[in-house]
């Protein structure tokens, strides 16, 4: 039985920083990106007897394969110039379409057949695909999306290797790990209502993510001086900001697919205060997920914070 697994991971070209990566210990030491990880771990469990990531080749740079040795059996991430090229390689057991992007449809449209039992991930708004491809099962962030009997829900795992409770004294009230890029985030949002409320104004939090300078800028437009911003920061540094936090904080809403850092900051041991609006499943909520609504945020906040300082008090 042909066992082989297919990735198609992005449609963007460029390389990520642990396509620097050579040897396998470091790369499971290092990487974070659970969509390459999670079907290696799938091979070293013997679902799989091959896994190929696919990416586009980047602008300029003609990347060669990148292989690892698993148990005698192989993990690579190959890049190409058309995601058709793919079917060159053989037929896979089943194909894993990340993103919903067109060239994926265009792909699939074109080579039927050819690549194995189908599963689209729906990626923030875009739930169905837009181009035309159809797909075997549907794998949803989000019960409210799970419409048909090939829609099943999809639970994203973290590096356990980079992810995980540490003991480290509690400097902050709120980790708020967001990117300042995409406005959907909702960063103008929170800043709004710490600006409005004598409470929020209370609590320390600390922000890491990209365009710091844009978040300082609309803190200073708002009153809001009790944000502490570090910018960027590797995983491992976001580890350690998460279990230096009583919550980490999560303020997106449905445009977003589900954030990476919801499940990496519970992987992290610290629970997670979340917006009703993030497309997030409730099966979370049993184990550290926290759900807050616009209107209640400070109702919801203000018990479960006290609850984690009394405790740390005695």
């Amino acid at each position: 039985m042909n066992r082989t697994f297919y990735m198609m991971r992005s449609n963007l070209r460029h390389l990520e920083y642990y396509h620097y990566i050579n040897d396998l210990e470091i790369f499971e030491q290092e990487c974070h990106d659970h969509w390459v990880l999670f079907p290696l771990q799938m091979l070293k469990d013997d679902i799989f007897d091959k896994v190929v990531i696919w990416r586009l080749q980047p602008q300029g740079e003609k990347m060669q394969d990148i292989v690892f040795e698993v148990n005698g059996k192989q993990y690579i991430q190959r890049w190409v110039e058309n995601f058709n090229e793919c079917t060159n390689y053989g037929k896979p057991w089943i194909s894993f379409w990340r993103g919903g992007f067109k060239e994926y449809d265009d792909c699939v449209i074109q080579n039927p057949n050819l690549l194995g039992y189908l599963i689209y991930i729906a990626t923030g708004e875009r739930t169905q695909p837009r181009f035309g491809g159809k797909y075997d099962l549907y794998l949803m962030e989000d019960e409210k999306d799970i419409k048909a009997k090939n829609h099943i829900p999809f639970y994203k795992p973290a590096s356990d290797k980079i992810f995980f409770p540490k003991t480290s004294e509690l400097k902050y009230d709120l980790c708020w790990a967001v990117n300042f890029t995409q406005i959907f985030k909702g960063q103008e949002f929170f800043i709004e209502k710490i600006s409005r409320s004598p409470y929020l104004k209370t609590l320390k939090i600390v922000h890491c993510g990209n365009k710091p300078e844009v978040g300082i800028a609309m803190t200073q437009r708002y009153g809001v001086n009790n944000i502490e911003f570090k910018g960027s920061v590797s995983r491992d540094i976001l580890n350690d900001y998460f279990n230096e936090s009583r919550f980490g904080l999560l303020t997106t809403n449905h445009r977003d697919s589900g954030p990476r850092t919801a499940i990496e900051c519970m992987a992290a041991g610290t629970p997670l205060l979340i917006r009703d609006k993030t497309r997030f499943l409730d099966w979370y909520t049993k184990y550290g997920a926290i759900k807050y609504t616009d209107d209640y945020l400070e109702e919801i906040f203000k018990p479960h914070l006290n609850t984690i300082l009394i405790l740390n008090l005695y």
